[in-house]
C-alpha cells in the first residue's frame, strides 16, 4: 500500500512495527473482518529472499544493513571498553528473519515468576496455550528417526496447525550429530522434552523450520505473507514511525488518534479509531514512546520533547544474555559450514537443497544443552553456586532501580536450584566468512548465561527517529554474571575433549583456536573479553510491572498514563528466561491479541475471531534476541586474538 493511502484510510487499530509480534497481531486482529488494521514497518517483503528463507545463509545476514538495524552498545566497562553489536531484524517478521532458528522454551518458574512480581494471570499455565497456538510441530523426517530425534518429544507439550512450523534439521554436520551422544556420556542426557518447562540436558534442538523443503519459518511468511491480502489488513513499508498523535484533550490518561511516520522523504499521518499498538522491539518500542513525550522527563526536557506522560522507568530494566564460546580446530578433512565460502562447495550443496532440502544449508544452530550451575561444575565445586551467590549478592536494594531487588531475588533462587537451568551451551561447526588469504575450519562449544544480574537501558539521543537509539546493556556488570559465564567455558572445554566430540577435533579437543594455547583463571578473560557477544535476546524496556516496581505497561499491556496505546513485543519481559526469545515472542503476542479482543468486546471474553489456531500447512508458507548462539561472530572475535 502506498504511504498516501495508507494515511487517508481510518484504521480501528494502528500497528508500529510489522515484526515479530506486530504481525501476529494483524494476523489476529483481522481475523475479525468488521476490524480494519494498518501495519507500518520500516523494512522491506522479504519473505521471498533466499537469503532469509535459506537456514544456513542466516550467518551473511548478520551485519547487513538490508536485513539488520545493526544496533552497537555503548563501550562495556566489564569487557574491556568492547562495543557489542546488538542485530535486529529490519524486514516485515522482524527478528524471526534474521535468527539462527533455534527452538527453545522458557521454564515454569521463568514464567511463574512474572506473576510473583505483581502481573497477575501471567504464569506457566496460562502462557502454555499460547505456545501451543503459533506451533506446528512436525518433528523429524522418517528418514531421521533411526538416529532418536524425536526420542525425547512429549507430544502432548507442542502445538499442532498453528502458524510457525518446527522440525528437526536434515544438516547438521558431524561436530553437530556428536553433541547428544557428548552430552549423555557427561551424565548429561535430556531428563525430558524442554518444552514441558522442567527438563534439563543436552539434545538436538527443532529449528523454525518447514520440514521437507527446510525453508525458514517466521512471522513475514507465515502469519503476514499468507494473509496480506485480507481486505482488511493494509501494511506499508519502508515507512519509519515518528511519533503517537494524542488528542489535544490532556485532562485525564492520553487518547492515542494516529501515528506520524514518514516515507519517501515525506511526513505523513496515519488515523486509529480504536488503539495505538507500538511493536517495534526492545530497542526501538522506548525510543517511539520517548519521541511521543512517554518517558523520564528530565531526558525528554534536555531534547525539547514535551513531557506528556513522567515515567523514567522506559527503556530501563534491559536485560540479554551475555555469550561466549571456546574455539577448537576441527581435524583435517571434517565437514564444516565454512564449506559455503568455497564457491565449487557450495554450488553442490546449493544443488543438493535446492533438490531434496537436505545438505549444509538446511543446518544451522542444531544442538544445545540447558544446563544448571551444579550441573557444569566438577563434583569438588559443587557448593561454589551457594559461595559466590552470598558473596556477591546479598539481597540489598542499596543502588537498585525500583522493583529490581525482587526481579534478582528470584534469579538467585534459579541459579541456587541444581533443577533450574542456569546457562544455555552447544556445538556448532564453522559458518563465519574467513578473513581474505586465511581458510576458516574452525568449531566452538559456546553458550550464555540464562538468568543475568546485570541491568542495562535504551534511551533516545536525538529527536530523529532515524537515528539510533543509545542503549547500554553493561554485560557482565554484575560479577555473578562473570563468574558464571567464566565457569561454562570450562565446562565449554570438558565437553570439546569427551567422546564422540573429541574425536572430530584436533588433539582430541585440546588443541584451541585463535592464539589461546590454553584455558585457565588469566585467558579465560581474555577469552570473554575479545570473544563475547550476546544472544541477541534483549528484553524488559517496557517491562510489564507495577507502575511503582518499574513498570511501563500493566497486565493488559497498555502503557501507564494512556488509554489506548498496548506495547505488545519481547520489551514487556519483567524478568528474563532460559532459552531464545523467539517462542516467548510468539507466545506473548498471541495472548496479547486475545487480551485485545476481549477488551474490544468489553465483556472481558474473545468473540469474533477464527476461534482458535488456524490451519496452516507446509505448501501454504514459503519457508521464527531470537538469535541463537552466534559462533560465527565468536569466531571473528577470538580471531582477533592471533
Amino acid at each position: 500500500m502506498s504511504p498516501e493511502a495508507f494515511a487517508s484510510t481510518n484504521f480501528d487499530y494502528l500497528i508500529a512495527g510489522g515484526g515479530t509480534a506486530g504481525l501476529v497481531i494483524a494476523n489476529r486482529l483481522t481475523e475479525i473482518p468488521t476490524i480494519s488494521v494498518g501495519v507500518i514497518e520500516a523494512g522491506e517483503d522479504l519473505t521471498n529472499d533466499t537469503r532469509v528463507t535459506t537456514p544456513l545463509y542466516m550467518f551473511g545476514m548478520v551485519g547487513d544493513p538490508k536485513y539488520d538495524w545493526g544496533f552497537l552498545s555503548e563501550p562495556q566497562e566489564a569487557l574491556d571498553g568492547l562495543r557489542v553489536a546488538q542485530g535486529r531484524g529490519k524486514m516485515l517478521g522482524g527478528s524471526s528473519g534474521i535468527n539462527f532458528m533455534q527452538f527453545t522454551f522458557a521454564s515454569r518458574a521463568d514464567l511463574n515468576d512474572w506473576e510473583v512480581l505483581g502481573n497477575t494471570g501471567w504464569n506457566y499455565e496460562s502462557m502454555a496455550p499460547y505456545y501451543k497456538k503459533f506451533e506446528n510441530f512436525q518433528g523429524a523426517r522418517p528418514e531421521q528417526e533411526s538416529v532418536g530425534l524425536n526420542s525425547f518429544i512429549n507430544n502432548d507439550a507442542h502445538g499442532y496447525g498453528g502458524p510457525i512450523n518446527a522440525s528437526f534439521s536434515p544438516g547438521y554436520v558431524p561436530i553437530q550429530a556428536a553433541w547428544p551422544e557428548t552430552m549423555a556420556n557427561l551424565g548429561l542426557a535430556p531428563n525430558g522434552d524442554p518444552r514441558d518447562g522442567v527438563s534439563l540436558g543436552g539434545y538436538t534442538n527443532p529449528m523454525v523450520m518447514t520440514r521437507g523443503k527446510s525453508q525458514r519459518s517466521f512471522a513475514g511468511n507465515s502469519y503476514w505473507k499468507p494473509y496480506a491480502t485480507r481486505p482488511n489488513l493494509h501494511t506499508v513499508t519502508r515507512a519509519v514511525v515518528r511519533n503517537i498523535v494524542f488528542s489535544s484533550d490532556r485532562s485525564g490518561d492520553l487518547v492515542a488518534t494516529g501515528l506520524n511516520f514518514t516515507a519517501n522523504n515525506q511526513s505523513f499521518v496515519a488515523n486509529a479509531k480504536r488503539e495505538v499498538i507500538i511493536s517495534g522491539g526492545t530497542m526501538k518500542s522506548p525510543q517511539m514512546l520517548e519521541l511521543s513525550g512517554i518517558g523520564d522527563r528530565k531526558l525528554l526536557s534536555s531534547l525539547g520533547i514535551e513531557a506528556l506522560v513522567d515515567n523514567p522507568n522506559v527503556g530501563e530494566n534491559l536485560q540479554d544474555h551475555p555469550q561466549c564460546g571456546v574455539p577448537f580446530v576441527p581435524n583435517d578433512g571434517e565437514l564444516t559450514f565454512d564449506d559455503i565460502y568455497d564457491e565449487e562447495r557450495n554450488a553442490f550443496w546449493t544443488r543438493i537443497y535446492q533438490e531434496n532440502g537436505t545438505g549444509i544449508l538446511a543446518g544451522g544452530v542444531s544442538q544445545t544443552a540447558q544446563l544448571s550451575w551444579n550441573q557444569i561444575l566438577d563434583a569438588d565445586k559443587q557448593n561454589r553456586p551457594k559461595e559466590l551467590v552470598a558473596k556477591y549478592y546479598n539481597g540489598s536494594s542499596i543502588g537498585l532501580r525500583p522493583g529490581v531487588k525482587a526481579q534478582l531475588d528470584l534469579t538467585a533462587k534459579k541459579l541456587l536450584d541444581p533443577n533450574e537451568q542456569a546457562v544455555q551451551t552447544g556445538a556448532s561447526a564453522g559458518g563465519s566468512k574467513p578473513r581474505p588469504g586465511q581458510e576458516n575450519k574452525n568449531a566452538f562449544v559456546g553458550g550464555f548465561v540464562a538468568h543475568p544480574f546485570s541491568r542495562g537501558w535504551v534511551h533516545i539521543n536525538t529527536t530523529d527517529p532515524n537515528d539510533d537509539p543509545k542503549f547500554d546493556p553493561r554485560y557482565l556488570s554484575h560479577p555473578l554474571d562473570y563468574e558464571l559465564l567464566a565457569d561454562l567455558q570450562f565446562f565449554n572445554y570438558k565437553a570439546a575433549t569427551t567422546r564422540p566430540l573429541s574425536m572430530h577435533l584436533k588433539g582430541n579437543g585440546t588443541v584451541l583456536g585463535g592464539s589461546l594455547t590454553q584455558l585457565n583463571e588469566t585467558s579465560v578473560r581474555s577469552l570473554i573479553n575479545v570473544g563475547f557477544i550476546t544472544g541477541w535476546h534483549v528484553v524488559g524496556t517496557c517491562a510489564m510491572l507495577p507502575r511503582e516496581s518499574g513498570g511501563v505497561v500493566d497486565t493488559r499491556l497498555k502503557v501507564y498514563g494512556t488509554k489506548n496505546v498496548r506495547v505488545v513485543d519481547a520489551s514487556i519481559t519483567p524478568l528474563h528466561v532460559r532459552g531464545n526469545t523467539v517462542s516467548l515472542t510468539y507466545a506473548i503476542a498471541e495472548k496479547a491479541a486475545d487480551i485485545i479482543k476481549a477488551d474490544m468486546n468489553g465483556n472481558g471474553t474473545v468473540a469474533g475471531s477464527a476461534g482458535g489456531p488456524q490451519a496452516f500447512t507446509g505448501a501454504a508458507v514459503a519457508g521464527g534476541v531470537d538469535l541463537a548462539s552466534l559462533f560465527s561472530i565468536i569466531c571473528l572475535a577470538v580471531l582477533l586474538l592471533v
